[in-house]
């Protein structure tokens, strides 16, 4: 299972995260439970660590780049019952970052509330593990990150946050062919083609697939939509969540 951010809305309430993991423990008990952190288990203003940094790595409080819409959205949680929670020991930097092979398949899972840029550590732990995939043995890549890079509602200020995702991070996931981008954040779903530079350019040039499933949670969007070329699929009218073999 992977389940890419905004996983229990607790906001705080130690109760809520015990009612979530009760509902899950079924599930977790059986297959590996894979999760990476959303605006909703990280995302703060106040100072989380007597004035050091948080158990990202980050300093203060938390990073907040002019561009950004990332406010107080987990309510003082600053990512705590998620990293206390969830053991993503395996490599990088616990749930913030860190990947793994399951079957034909490599995962690389990113906050999207940490900093990629070219000297960020998370850009360069990213950069560093795909340079590390096989793919004789692990011939799949695909990233998990909460907020999706590609997605078509109108909300001005995410629109915004994907803009620069994209700018940061899609020429690197292009150079190293990674096939699909699984993302949550919207509620609702949406598949884009096979996409550069907001150009449908088919999976035969590199491509990349993104998908963006939010609708197994908290409540559905109703928003508008931006006329683009590139979304091929929009649906937040129906509850669900995706399933695919590798």
């Amino acid at each position: 299972v992977l389940h890419v951010g905004d996983i229990s809305y607790a906001w705080g309430n130690g109760y809520t995260w015990e009612i979530w993991s009760n509902m899950v423990a079924n599930i977790a008990a059986s297959v590996p439970y894979m999760v990476s952190i959303g605006n909703h288990e990280y995302d703060h203003t106040a100072d989380c660590n007597h004035g050091g940094p948080d158990l990202s790595g980050v300093g203060g409080d938390g990073y907040h780049p002019v561009w950004g819409n990332e406010g107080d959205d987990s309510n003082g949680e600053c990512g705590a019952p998620t990293y206390y929670r969830f053991n993503a020991s395996l490599n990088g930097n616990s749930i913030f970052w860190y990947s793994f092979d399951y079957n034909s398949a490599h995962f690389i899972m990113l906050s999207s509330e940490h900093n990629y840029s070219a000297n960020a550590p998370g850009f360069q732990w990213l950069l560093n593990d795909l340079q590390q995939v096989d793919r004789s043995k692990t011939p799949w890549l695909i990233v998990g990150i909460h907020r999706p890079l590609y997605e078509s509602e109108i909300y001005a200020s995410d629109n915004v946050m994907s803009a620069h995702l994209i700018e940061l991070l899609e020429p690197t996931l292009f150079e190293y062919k990674v096939d699909l981008v699984l993302a949550g954040h919207y509620h609702s779903y949406e598949r884009v083609c096979a996409v550069y530079n907001y150009t449908c350019i088919g999976r035969e040039n590199g491509g990349i697939v993104h998908l963006t499933i939010g609708t197994a949670g908290i409540g559905l969007d109703n928003a508008l939509y931006q006329d683009v070329a590139w979304s091929e699929y929009r649906d937040e009218i129906d509850w669900g969540f995706g399933r695919f073999y590798v």
